[in-house]
């Protein structure tokens, strides 16, 4: 074996610190590539559920402007496609709680006044109790699904954040 000169080592030992540099570098953009695809495929899975949440909400914002009465709040018949929108998010991510928004929606729509209520209320004032109870428990309802797709927005963010 020949013995190395010093001028053969300095350039051996160049060499090496200049592979371990590349390598490293090659290693840290590859984690980088992967890191991104990742996050832009998990952008790309959330992003219909993110829209949904928003149209969702958007939808209960309209209909927080004035009680809802059966047949006559026209919001309501966009209400049924927006939950079989959300109830297809939480089969797409059952770890988000879309549920619970479908819940709550499934409660607003069970608590709608009747279309005749005024009538009703007219011919018996004892009913406005009851009516009173509805309507709070219309917004007590919006509100909790405004903070559910709230909740689910905020994790989907987290999630896709940079």
């Amino acid at each position: 074996m020949l013995p190395l000169s010093s001028s053969n080592a300095a350039v051996f030992s160049s060499w090496t610190w200049g592979a371990v540099i590349a390598l490293v570098a090659l290693v840290v953009s590859t984690w980088l590539v992967i890191n991104h695809r990742h996050r832009d495929q998990t952008v790309r899975w959330h992003q219909p559920d993110y829209d949904t949440a928003s149209n969702a909400l958007l939808l209960l914002n309209r209909l927080s402007l004035a009680t809802a009465v059966e047949g006559v709040t026209a919001e309501l018949r966009e209400l049924v496609d927006v939950i079989s929108r959300l109830r297809i998010a939480e089969q797409r991510s059952p770890d988000l709680p879309f549920g619970m928004i479908v819940a709550e929606l499934e409660g607003y729509r069970a608590n709608v006044l009747p279309q005749n209520h005024a009538d009703k209320l007219a011919a018996d004032e004892s009913l406005l109790t009851d009516h009173l109870a509805l309507a709070r428990v219309q917004g007590i309802r919006l509100e909790a699904a405004r903070i559910a797709i709230v909740h689910v927005q905020r994790t989907i963010e987290m999630r896709t954040r940079k």
